[in-house]
């Protein structure tokens, strides 16, 4: 991984990372598929359309909670509907919010690229609302395109993933500390590596 200074340190619990590559062969064609891949990153609605993984759709909103259909900005906020199929079908609603935008280019390095920056939130437009996510919001998901020379790749990184435990009642916050290791988790994590595949294929 050569993006480091891109991605919000470590420091407490569990970090996830995928990453996917591809050399072309020419500039041009690698120009062309990093075009390509940022549309493809930017395009949260049409996320689960290039993911295999069943059971989880995303849509962007605004600061309201208004839906929007059209491709992703930083304050954007997306929602995540994840549906389980444990002793009885079950939806659960979580929320991330778009806090950091980047666009980079480096003719010198012959690099270009960009990133986007979610952490956990509370649901938008609701008034005194919790961090509605099973992850606290120290919590960051990092996704980039990244082109160097002919190579382009495609990067997940999430950080300090630890459970959301604060400002919760009892019955939240246990739901919390159990799905944080379930297969409910399971599911929302390999969601991204799937993400990281569809957006390079």
């Amino acid at each position: 991984m050569e993006n480091e200074e891109l991605i919000p340190t470590q420091q407490i619990r569990r970090q996830t990372d995928a990453e996917e590559k591809r050399k072309f062969n020419s500039l041009k064609e690698a120009e062309i598929a990093c075009q390509i891949s940022a549309i493809r990153l930017l395009n949260v609605n049409d996320w689960h359309k290039i993911s295999p993984a069943k059971g989880i759709r995303f849509q962007l909103t605004d600061s309201n909670g208004a839906k929007l259909d059209r491709l992703a900005k930083q304050k954007d906020y997306i929602q995540i509907d994840i549906t389980t199929n444990c002793a009885k079908n079950e939806e659960s609603r979580i929320w991330l919010c778009i806090e950091h935008f980047e666009e980079f280019s480096d003719v010198y390095r012959d690099i270009d690229g960009i990133l986007f920056v979610t952490r956990p939130s509370k649901a938008p437009g609701i008034a005194d609302s919790k961090i509605a996510h099973f992850l606290s919001s120290r919590a960051t998901s990092t996704l980039i395109v990244f082109r160097e020379a002919n190579v382009l790749s495609v990067e997940f990184h999430g950080r300090n993933e630890a459970p959301n435990t604060e400002g919760l009642n009892l019955i939240d916050l246990a739901k919390n500390l159990v799905v944080s290791k379930g297969s409910y988790t399971e599911l929302y994590f390999k969601q991204w590596q799937y993400l990281v595949s569809g957006i390079l294929s």
